[in-house]
Order: structure tokens, then C-alpha cells, then sequence
């Protein structure tokens, strides 16, 4: 079998899932029998289907399994973060499962993503999708549900092509925010960046945001150059206005009468240790605004 009828047979799979059950709620014992999985494991790979598929036999994936109430906020319509697993099994396992998955996004092969709703759920949702790109560092996996596969992984882009601070054609701000392109936008500044907040050294994944320098709100772009990695008192912290980033030197500026770099718990005095920076117009938009909060509390 080639990698074109492995695509084909996938797509099969899709087809007779639709005309058996419903994907949306569907039992975990009409997967099982279809060949959609094999047990609860996080990444399943059928290896005698697909083993002779990949150089060095890991096969490709064919399904991901997703406990929402493990990783609620990291699962929209159109796109999965995915957790590389860490389990009690040999490393080499969880290992040859993540090169697994690397290879459907190499090779534009769909996976399945396996979804418990709650804790308790008995039945699954399922759905069909891409891996669109993945990053070690931070150890995720970006899986996007569209029709047909991406023309490309995701990489994050070359600091030399073109950058747009705003976004044009986005929404006006809703009374209650819907962001469907937050977590690829989480995916990408987590990519750039990495995993770390860089003010104050935290790297508890959960306690970490991805944020836009010049909010969504104001038609602020997604390009990752217009967003950084911080905790979640930090990015409350710039909100606010309590502390700016300066444009030209990146070091960290506070209000005379606010509050210092100790009592934010900030533990750096510039952002130069970045391998990778924001893009300087994101920069400056930011410094605008925190100049207005300095001179409003002077």
C-alpha cells in the first residue's frame, strides 16, 4: 500500500464512520472495530498498517486521543493543541508516537482526533484533521480541522518578510470576546518564544498566556511578532499599565509612583535575553499606550 491509498483508506474510514454513527456521539467500541483506535492511548498508531510507510518503521498515526477535561481551553471548531504524551511506558514508545504524528503532517495524511467530553463520558466525538505543525521545545503538537490538508507546516515567519501590525478584517470586539484563532496564535508565539515567561522565569504551561502587544481588540494582527509569552500576572500587569516594554532598548519601564520590579515580581531589567524579539512597530504601538497611563497617573 502507498501513501496515496493510505490517504484513500483514511478517508474510507471517515466515510463509513459518518454512515454508522454519529460523530459526535459515537460509542468507543464502533472506533475500536473500525480501526480508529486501539485502546485509550494518547497517540494511536496501527504499525502493520503503516509501519513500511515511514524510514525508520514508526508508521503513521491514526488518531489522537483528547480528554477535554484535562485541556479545556486548548480545543476550538478549527483547531487542537495537542500535548506530547508522557506516560508510564518505555520513552522510546511516547517517542516513536510523536515521530508518528510528525509524519501524517510530513506526508498530509489525516488523523482522527478521539474526544472525551467530560470525565465521565461514555460516548466520543470525533473528528478529522491535520497535523499543521509541531514545536519540541514546548512539546505541541497543532492539529487544524479543515477540509483539505495544508499546502505547508506552520513555521513561524522569516523576521525579514513583510509584517502588519493590524488586521483589517477582523470583527469588531464582542460584549463577550470569541477568539476561534487563539490557540494557532498560541501555538505560533509559544514557537517563537518558547514556553517561558520571560520576566520572571515561570514555565508552568497552564500559568502561561499567549498574548497580542496590540490587542485583538484594536485590530492587532495574529503574526506571532505582534504578541509574547507571559505569565498570567505579568500579562494582567501590562494590561493595566503598570510596567512598559521600551521600543529601542527593550528594557522595563514602571510608573514613578507605581509599582516596582520587586513588587511585580519581575526579575529582569530588559527583554534583550529573548533568542527571538517582537516585532519593534508591535513595540512601539505598546509604549504609545503605556506613555498615555504615565502621563494620565502623573
Amino acid at each position: 500500500m502507498s501513501v496515496q491509498e493510505e490517504y484513500q483508506r483514511r478517508l474510507g474510514m471517515w466515510n463509513k464512520l459518518n454512515q454508522e454513527s454519529d460523530p459526535e456521539h459515537t460509542s468507543p467500541e464502533t472506533l475500536n472495530r473500525l480501526g480508529f483506535y486501539g485502546g485509550a492511548q494518547g497517540i494511536w498508531v496501527d504499525k502493520k498498517q503503516t509501519g513500511y510507510l515511514t524510514d525508520e518503521g514508526e508508521g503513521i498515526a491514526v488518531s489522537l486521543y483528547h480528554t477535554v477535561a484535562t485541556y479545556s481551553d486548548e480545543l476550538s471548531e478549527d483547531v487542537l493543541l495537542y500535548h506530547y504524551p508522557h506516560t508510564n511506558r518505555p520513552a522510546a514508545r511516547d517517542v516513536g508516537e510523536i515521530k508518528a504524528a510528525k509524519a501524517a503532517g510530513v506526508l498530509h495524511i489525516p488523523v482522527f482526533v478521539i474526544i472525551k467530553p467530560t470525565r465521565t463520558s461514555t460516548r466520543r466525538r470525533v473528528k478529522i484533521g491535520w497535523i499543521e505543525g509541531w514545536d519540541d521545545s514546548s512539546e505541541l503538537l497543532l492539529v487544524s480541522f479543515q477540509e483539505n490538508a495544508p499546502s505547508s507546516l506552520l513555521t513561524e515567519p522569516n523576521d525579514d518578510e513583510p509584517f502588519k501590525l493590524f488586521d483589517k478584517s477582523a470583527r469588531p470586539a464582542a460584549l463577550v470576546p470569541t477568539r476561534p484563532q487563539q490557540q494557532r496564535f498560541r501555538f505560533r508565539v509559544i514557537q517563537r518564544y518558547g514556553a517561558c515567561c520571560p520576566l520572571c522565569g515561570l514555565d508552568i504551561r497552564d500559568l502561561l498566556d499567549a498574548i497580542h502587544l496590540t490587542p485583538k481588540g484594536k485590530k492587532g494582527s495574529d503574526d506571532p511578532r505582534n504578541g509574547l509569552v507571559l505569565c498570567t500576572l505579568h500579562h494582567r500587569a501590562l494590561d493595566t499599565g503598570l510596567f512598559g516594554i521600551n521600543p529601542n532598548t527593550l528594557r522595563i519601564q514602571y510608573h514613578k509612583r507605581g509599582p516596582d520590579a520587586a513588587a511585580l515580581r519581575i526579575t529582569v531589567k530588559d527583554l534583550n535575553n529573548l533568542p527571538r524579539k517582537p516585532h519593534s512597530d508591535a513595540l512601539r504601538w505598546l509604549w504609545k499606550e503605556f506613555e498615555k497611563t504615565e502621563a494620565s497617573t502623573s
